[in-house]
């Protein structure tokens, strides 16, 4: 029994969309590197099962370069965004800051 390869190229395009938007973007949760990899194999993998050769690279190298960049531009973003806006409005934030003013644990400017 085999399995069509339009199927299987339909089931990588898949996984790879769900990995895209599903996997953190935070350095501290998970290897962007590895996960960047496991994309951009899976891109070109849904590229060449769905499409003719000639076609297939470049969709497969754009598409790549798309999901790769914008994912490395998500993570910036959420990281600007916490460490500028939202962590003022975290109540650990205000718990650590009056904990370690009462108990000394913050560094001193000389």
């Amino acid at each position: 029994m085999t399995i069509d390869r339009s199927l299987l190229g339909i089931g990588a395009a898949i996984l790879a969309a769900i990995l895209t938007v599903f996997m953190p973007v935070s350095k501290r949760r998970a290897n962007q590197t590895i996960i960047a990899f496991v994309l951009a194999v899976l891109i070109f993998a849904a590229s060449f099962l769905l499409l003719d050769p000639p076609l297939a690279l470049p969709v497969a190298v754009g598409a790549t370069v798309v999901v790769v960049v914008g994912r490395f531009l998500l993570g910036a973003f959420r990281s600007a965004l916490y460490h500028n806006v939202t962590r003022y409005t975290r109540r650990d934030f205000w718990q650590r800051r009056v904990g370690q003013a009462i108990l000394g644990g913050r560094r001193r400017r000389s």
